[in-house]
């Protein structure tokens, strides 16, 4: 997504997180993906691919057989992704820059390989961030083949992101982020309608599961959450969603929730895998 549009930015710091995050989940996205049956020879789509983290590791497992395209509108994403591509001698990874708001018909991926059936799809994060799911939903029924699998990792409740014992400060940050978000179309609840929408285009549920965890602070997950705290609360700062003193206050909890047993909660998480009948 642009940076006009990709609500967290597409600066340096938020690409270093991307990185951090990518690695922090990259676990449960591999076992979505053999769950799905995505393997060697495959053609796939990366759906709001961000700086290409999942792409260069779908563009490996589908190897030189297979081809992955790599959908975002940031071209500062895709220009990082499209050098990662020629360093590692990934030809079987394009890129398209494309708003995934907007309707793009399956005819645009005509000169792509494997067009005309797309063997599966792959999205994390992007439905939350989309005004309108409906193009990408769309796109998804045209361009992927009957039989073709899609994984989906998406929020279900962003407000179950919470520190106890002590987390009045976070809880009101938390609030503030969904706020932030919803006035620019966002929903971070989004997975909560994604299957009527899905199933109404001929989409069937072959598994879900929660990918939701309750840590302590040094665990992975928990520093996930703590490396978010860390970047995000400038931007909604600048955006005139947070004061300064409501920093100070946040920073104060975090500082003893990381000096005392405190348990983490993440956003209630979900993984979903959908087949195209």
């Amino acid at each position: 997504m642009s940076s006009a549009a990709y609500v967290l930015g597409c600066d340096a710091e938020e690409q270093g997180r991307l990185a951090r995050q990518h690695a922090t989940w990259s676990a449960e996205m591999r076992a979505g993906w053999q769950r799905a049956g995505i393997s060697a020879g495959q053609r796939l789509l990366d759906l709001g691919c961000g700086p290409g983290h999942a792409s260069l590791e779908l563009a490996e497992l589908v190897g030189p057989t297979g081809s992955v395209l790599a959908i975002d509108s940031s071209a500062v994403f895709l220009a990082q992704l499209e050098h990662q591509c020629l360093q590692r001698q990934l030809p079987q990874l394009r890129t398209l820059e494309h708003n995934l708001s907007n309707p793009l018909s399956s005819n645009a991926l005509l000169n792509e390989p494997g067009s005309g059936g797309w063997d599966g799809a792959w999205c994390r994060w992007l439905a939350m961030f989309l005004p309108q799911l409906e193009p990408m939903l769309d796109l998804l029924l045209e361009a992927l083949r009957p039989g073709g699998r899609l994984v989906m990792h998406e929020y279900l409740r962003w407000d179950t992101f919470s520190l106890h014992p002590r987390g009045s400060n976070l809880e009101l940050f938390v609030g503030r982020c969904i706020g932030h978000w919803r006035s620019h179309g966002g929903d971070p609840d989004v997975a909560q309608r994604l299957p009527a929408l899905l199933e109404e285009r001929g989409f069937r549920l072959l598994h879900s599961q929660s990918l939701m965890a309750c840590a302590p602070s040094d665990n992975p997950k928990a520093l996930w959450l703590q490396d978010f705290l860390g970047s995000y609360p400038a931007q909604l700062m600048a955006a005139g969603c947070w004061s300064a003193d409501e920093q100070q206050a946040l920073e104060a909890e975090l500082h003893w929730a990381r000096q005392h047993a405190s348990l983490w909660v993440t956003p209630a998480l979900v993984e979903m895998v959908w087949e195209l009948q």
